[in-house]
């Protein structure tokens, strides 16, 4: 018997009144609780639609951190409001580590200062559990437009200034404010479209209905593998093994900026300290995986861990570098 309960047990005969004893009881029975954890299967909310670069981490994270948990992660596609529908879902749940939010620069810092009227704050509403990875995005056009390189797009939009479209995940999401700094940097005007997650915006594209859009690798392979659409740059420092024949936006002219895209995992505010470490292990642990190794290299994913620390500090980094930015660049749901 642990020395809280002991304690307890001593406490009857002296004849205490319930509500002293009761929070004692209430504290015991959540310790036992979190000794527990998890005992039933875990709820991975991804706010965008089945497809998405989230969808398809949460997809693999599912299945790794499956082993070391001992419990299914269900994952719960909840897209909408560039992803602040799903982020609200995760907020409001019981801080109990049953629900997990699967999480991203997009949702997480771009979208609250971008959508009018937002009502939840994930930086305040949410914890850090872990950085599950970064990936590498790809400038990607209709595979039957007539320009085969990214300055040729350009030289195009700027012969056809506001005819020509791009593309985004939704206003506010990583690709929409990336793209408007692209268009600062070469100088165009192009028409923003805003979708409902990755996965309608690469079949947008590849209908020909926007001309441009900045995708995660991952989430873009088949359909590049398919042909339908043709990659023009890739976001990364250095070009992918499997895809050397596409440039960097260095490569190309434009110096670089933060295009990357970010993806780690979060719990409701207030959600027991054992908990966020028994979740932030079992991710450790899955990105350790050989075969999730395997799948970064494919993916062209840079693989992060390391806790909850380093997380929150990426998170305060990016919070103190994008309000201005939107600032500046008027952006408005």
């Amino acid at each position: 018997m642990t020395t809280r309960r002991r304690f307890l047990a001593g406490l009857a005969p002296l004849g205490l009144p319930a509500a002293l004893t009761a929070p004692f009881a209430a504290t015991t029975a959540r310790a036992a609780e979190d000794d527990r954890y998890p005992s039933r299967p875990i709820k991975l909310v991804v706010p965008q639609p089945p497809g998405g670069p989230s969808d398809i981490v949460a997809r693999f994270l599912a299945e790794s951190m499956r082993a070391s948990l001992g419990q299914p992660l269900v994952i719960d596609n909840r897209p909408g409001a560039a992803g602040l529908i799903g982020t609200a879902a995760a907020a409001a749940a019981p801080a109990d580590g049953y629900t997990v939010l699967v999480t991203s620069r997009s949702n997480h810092i771009l979208a609250p200062l971008v959508q009018q009227g937002a009502t939840v704050q994930p930086v305040r509403e949410l914890q850090p559990v872990g950085l599950a990875l970064r990936a590498v995005g790809i400038l990607a056009t209709p595979a039957r437009a007539p320009w085969r390189t990214l300055p040729e797009l350009v030289a195009a939009a700027k012969a056809q200034l506001g005819k020509l479209f791009y593309g985004s995940a939704g206003i506010g999401a990583t690709n929409h404010i990336a793209l408007e700094q692209f268009k600062t940097l070469a100088g165009i005007e192009l028409v923003h479209v805003p979708y409902k997650g990755s996965g309608p915006l690469i079949t947008g594209l590849m209908a020909g209905e926007v001309q441009l859009a900045l995708l995660d690798f991952s989430s873009a392979q088949p359909a590049l593998k398919g042909g339908s659409i043709r990659p023009l740059a890739q976001t990364g420092l250095r070009r992918l093994t499997s895809m050397p024949e596409v440039p960097t936006l260095t490569e190309c002219g434009y110096p670089r900026f933060d295009a990357s895209f970010w993806i780690g995992l979060a719990v409701p505010q207030g959600t027991p300290a054992a908990v966020v470490a028994r979740l932030s292990k079992a991710l450790d642990t899955a990105l350790a995986d050989t075969q999730m190794k395997a799948r970064a290299q494919v993916n062209g994913w840079e693989l992060a861990g390391g806790g909850p620390a380093p997380f929150e500090a990426l998170i305060r980094q990016d919070t103190a570098d994008f309000p201005p930015l939107v600032k500046r660049l008027d952006l408005k749901a």
